[in-house]
């Protein structure tokens, strides 16, 4: 059948609008994902990512808390934008050092969180660190002590913040894992299961110290046993 010439003028107009509408569809396919983004594990498990970037191999990945899932291949989402659908799956955990490597799907895209210019050295004693999770959002507050890959520092934190960024000077030092009491706190140690996770920053100062691990530790872990997020380039 031929088109007449008025056809294909109505024809390019449709087709054009169609264009028009799929392109912001498109733009807003990838979610960004990084340091401090509220995630769901499985859909039901609150969290939040550590940091996001590319493997050795090129691999958008992210990382998060370990505990946060116990099965390989389990599904990722963002738990503010449920749209975005599975945004990556676990692909590797270690239950050690509490980390878990996400492989992210084209529905996410790495960002690199503001303010945060590289990773640094676990910090030493009275070095004020930062925590950013979906719970408590932003807290800080003085390291107690530093144990090899761990430490332990006031930086409020609850439930869901687990996986979210610790920095220091703006470079990320470590991953939050929990609310647990210093080992070289002594007779104050039998204190700790009377003393309340934080959960608000504007509550009572005597809360569980939250303990932490070396994001260097992690990634040279995992580059080390050649686990997906070996290599790990930061957005």
């Amino acid at each position: 059948m031929r088109w007449t010439g008025l056809a294909r003028m109505a024809a390019a107009a449709v087709l054009a609008g169609s264009a028009a509408l799929a392109v912001p569809a498109a733009a807003q396919a990838a979610a960004p994902v990084g340091g401090g983004t509220p995630i769901l594990v499985g859909g039901n498990a609150g969290c939040t990512l550590t940091a996001a970037g590319w493997d050795a191999s090129g691999a958008p990945v992210a990382f998060t808390a370990a505990h946060c899932s116990e099965d390989l291949g389990t599904q990722v989402f963002l738990r503010d934008d449920p749209r975005a659908g599975v945004i990556g799956t676990i692909a590797t955990r270690n239950e050690v050092l509490d980390y878990s490597v996400i492989r992210l799907t084209p529905a996410a895209t790495p960002v690199r969180q503001p303010g945060v210019t590289g990773t640094g050295p676990v910090p030493d004693f009275g070095a004020v660190v930062c925590k950013d999770g979906f719970t408590t959002g932003h807290t800080c507050g003085v390291t107690w002590q530093r144990e090899g890959h761990k430490f332990w520092h006031h930086a409020c934190a609850g439930y869901g913040d687990s996986g979210g960024p610790v920095t220091h000077e703006g470079r990320l030092v470590g991953l939050l894992s929990g609310g647990h009491m210093p080992p070289n706190s002594g007779p104050a140690g039998s204190v700790g299961p009377l003393l309340p996770s934080c959960v608000h920053p504007a509550q009572t100062p005597f809360f569980l110290p939250a303990i932490s691990y070396s994001f260097d530790t992690i990634t040279a872990d995992a580059t080390e046993r050649n686990w997906p997020g070996r290599g790990f380039r930061m957005a």
